[in-house]
């Protein structure tokens, strides 16, 4: 299993579930057929930038902090709509211009969409590339980005 897909089962059981400490979490997924080890999962909760929050009768349990529960498309449409300049579709290749120092925070939005018609993305500074699987899905993508700017 991919690294995004163990995290957005992650993300699933930390809002369905009470999951109070690391040994849960490796315990729930173990019984989904997902085998982690501790470490895996340590490495998960921060990467996620999982917190503790109260659960009632003084247990604490795993939460995603504020900024991380909003879905990726909003993250994104709020961010693009003061970091991007212009972009241009040319075959299977999207170009994206932003603002400088913009490009690394966009360039992780767009990849935790996890949109199945992006093979790849490559950023600069100030750019992104985005390799689409084909010359319509870079056409559709790129309307689909100028959009949320508006």
């Amino acid at each position: 299993m991919r690294k995004r897909e163990r995290q957005a089962t992650i993300q699933r059981l930390i809002q369905d579930e009470p999951i109070e400490r690391q040994e849960d979490l490796v315990a729930r997924l173990n019984e989904l057929h997902i085998p982690v080890t501790q470490a895996t999962i340590s490495r998960d909760i921060k990467d996620m930038q999982l917190i503790k929050v109260p659960a009632g009768e003084g247990h604490y349990r795993y939460s995603m902090p504020a900024e991380k529960q909003l879905p990726a498309t909003d993250k994104l449409r709020r961010t693009l709509i003061t970091a991007m300049k212009w972009g241009e579709a040319m075959d299977n290749f999207i170009h994206l211009a932003l603002l400088p120092g913009t490009a690394a925070a966009v360039e992780t939005l767009i990849e935790q969409l996890d949109d199945q018609r992006i093979f790849a993305t490559i950023s600069g500074d100030a750019s992104i590339l985005i390799i689409c699987r084909s010359a319509k899905y870079a056409t559709a993508v790129l309307a689909e980005l100028e959009a949320m700017v508006g």
